[in-house]
Order: structure tokens, then sequence, then C-alpha cells
């Protein structure tokens, strides 16, 4: 498999050059990745020796043991393979360079040149990089993925962090999260209202005050021990394979599905404006193309990763799994909606995102009502 995806890389880089002479940026249908895919395999690289070698850090909200950072590592694996080595970006985990809260400012006023984030970390700058990273009881992580690269999606990745001097690309649109996981079960809003639930978002956190859920601040890295000493009931992390590098199931042996808090998700790397135009035209094709792969191959692994940890979990470490009635189900739809049309008449730049997002659902909706399970999948 390595090898196919080397021999795959080093097609792409053979029309690096080619695809470099439009530009430095791709539109969001594909623009370099485009151009690669339709130049012939006669096209030819230009002298690799004209070109400097640079050597860039990378920070990261994400911990060394955690699956998200295997992502960013994938990431300039991939951006050193298609330069050969000319452009080397090297990791740094949160906190070997900075904290996770510290990463924003870092990369806004070039002490790093790039740092790979969920934006949700950022809502308390504006509440609209949320819906860059998460929503509630909306898309799916295909969604995201067609959204971002064949809609208008990136544009306002790039027109968010545009205001802050920065470039963005998204690496990963991550599925569903698992949904909350509690030491005790949760099978309506009831059940949470009695209980300490940690949820991240800002919006979910405003969905869930009006829900009467009681919500504690935890950071990730203290998730685990807070279930085990009973600083909290129930809390939820990532997807299952997210949560299974964590190990929450240790501590909190019921699940509750579906993450209504976080449909779909995206994580990605921030880059220092001014860093980002030092870059020769050829390394900034490498970049985007590096992004766009590395999207597209985690996109299939954490679905995949996700239902094979789902698998251990329920038939092999004894989880249970439950489900809210209908009636609170609808409750909380209703909320979360609601949550999002306040926000909009608060912020404008959370509602071009938010318009944005909805425009793609439109025109979405008759296709899937026709293809219906043919579509986003059968289940029984």
């Amino acid at each position: 498999m390595k090898k196919k995806i080397f021999a795959m890389l080093l097609c792409v880089a053979m029309v690096l050059s080619l695809a470099a002479c439009g530009g430095g940026s791709s539109s969001s249908s594909g623009g370099a990745l485009d151009q690669a895919a339709s130049s012939g395999s006669s096209s030819t690289s230009s002298d690799s020796s004209d070109l400097p070698t640079v050597n860039w850090k990378m920070g990261s909200t994400w911990g060394a043991g955690n699956v998200h950072f295997t992502v960013d590592k994938r990431f300039t694996e991939i951006v050193s393979e298609l330069t050969n080595g000319g452009f080397t970006i090297t990791n740094y985990a949160e906190g070997e360079l900075c904290s996770a809260s510290q990463l924003f400012d870092y990369v806004e006023d070039g002490t790093i040149q790039c740092g790979g984030d969920w934006g949700g970390y950022w809502s308390g700058k504006d509440t609209a990089f949320e819906l860059l990273s998460t929503i509630m009881d909306d898309f799916t992580g295909l969604d995201y993925y067609i959204w971002i690269y064949e809609a208008d999606g990136l544009q306002c990745y790039k027109d968010m962090y545009g205001q802050y001097n920065m470039n963005y690309f998204p690496l990963v649109t991550n599925p569903s999260e698992s949904g909350i996981r509690s030491v005790k079960p949760i099978t309506s809003i009831a059940d949470m209202q009695k209980m300490k639930i940690r949820l991240g978002g800002m919006m979910a956190g405003k969905a869930a005050q009006k829900l009467g859920i009681n919500i504690t601040a935890v950071p990730a890295a203290e998730l685990y021990e807070s279930l085990q000493r009973g600083v909290i009931d129930g809390g939820e992390f990532s997807g299952p394979k997210a949560d299974d590098s964590l190990k929450l199931q240790e501590v909190a042996p019921y699940w509750c599905a579906p993450a209504w808090y976080q449909s779909a998700g995206v994580n990605g790397v921030m880059v220092n404006m001014d860093a980002w135009n030092a870059l020769p035209e050829q390394y900034q094709t490498a970049f985007e193309m590096a992004a766009r792969l590395c999207c597209g191959e985690q996109l299939a692994r954490y679905y995949h990763n996700d239902m094979v940890v789902t698998n251990q979990m329920i038939d092999e470490q004894g989880i249970t799994v439950t489900h809210l009635n209908d009636e609170d189900w609808q409750t909380i739809r209703e909320t979360c909606k609601e949550t999002y049309l306040e926000e909009c008449e608060i912020n404008p730049n959370f509602k071009m995102v938010y318009d944005s997002m909805q425009a793609y659902r439109e025109s979405a909706n008759n296709y899937r009502d026709w293809t219906a399970d043919y579509g986003f999948g059968f289940n029984k």
C-alpha cells in the first residue's frame, strides 16, 4: 500500500511545476489537482535545484498520543515527498512549542509558520470559526468534504482566517463524533439534566443550556481522569477511534448515540500569510496538493477506523449503547437550529458561513430524497 501511495505521489510530483504555472492558489473545485489530473504523462518538472531548501515549524492543538496528531504528521510527510525533501515541515505536538490556546496567535504573528488546528478553539475570537470545524445535527463528514471542494466552502475558510493574516487548508473531514460517554445510561434529556457533562463547542454549550443540561469544562487531556474520579458523569471527545486513543471506554461503560452536538467536523492547517507569500509557487502548489491528498485519504481512514473500533467496543469491550426517545430527539433538533439562527442575528461572519452551508444542503435535498439508502448508505 505504501509503495502504491508513493508511486501516486511521484506521478503528481511530475506535473507539479506545470500545475504551479497557474498560480499559487487553487479554486474550490480542485485547482491544481484538476490540472495535475488532466495533464499528459509526458509533462516534466523544472529542475528542483532551482528551488531553495525551506524548513518550517508546525505546532498543533493535539497531543503526541492523539489520533488527530497523526494527520498533521501525515500531511507534512506528503509535503516532503512532493518536493523531494526540499520543503520540510517539522511537527510539534501540543505543549512542545505552545499550548493549544496559544497556537492561533503564534501562527498569526509569525512566531511559527503553521499550525494544525480545530477551529472550534478559536470561537472566542469569532463564533464563525466553530462552523468551520463542527456543526450540530447537520453535516456529515462527506458533506463537509463536498461543501469544501465543490461548493464555496473553501472560500469561507480563506475569508475567515484571512482576517487574521492566515491562509487555511483542511486536512481531514471527520465523521460524526461517538456521542456522550457516561458512567450511567442516558436515554432522555431528563437524564442529562441530572448529570455533569463535558461538551466541546460554544454553540453546543448554548444549545445544552437551553435544554437545561449542566456543562462542565474539562480539557481533553483530563477527560479520562475526570470521568474516573467523578468530576463529570459524562463527556465527549471525538469519534470512536479518537476516543479509544484516550481509552474512555475503560471509565465510561455507557455510550449515548448519535452525537447531536457534533454530526461532523474538520481539522486543518492554518498558515501565516507572510510565510505563505514567501514560498516559491511550486512549494505553494505542493502544500495545496498535500492538503487535498491528505483530506481524501483521511476521510476514508477515519470512517473505516471508527467502524472497526465501534465493533470492538460493542462486541468485545462490553460497551452499552443507548439512544434518546423520538420526542426528546425532536426537541434537540429544534433547539440546535434555534441556537444557530440566533447566532446568525448576532454575527455576520457566522451568518455568512451558515448560509453557505445551508445553500449546499438545499442543493443536495432532491438528490438525497430520491437516492434514499442508495445515496448515503444502507443499514438494514
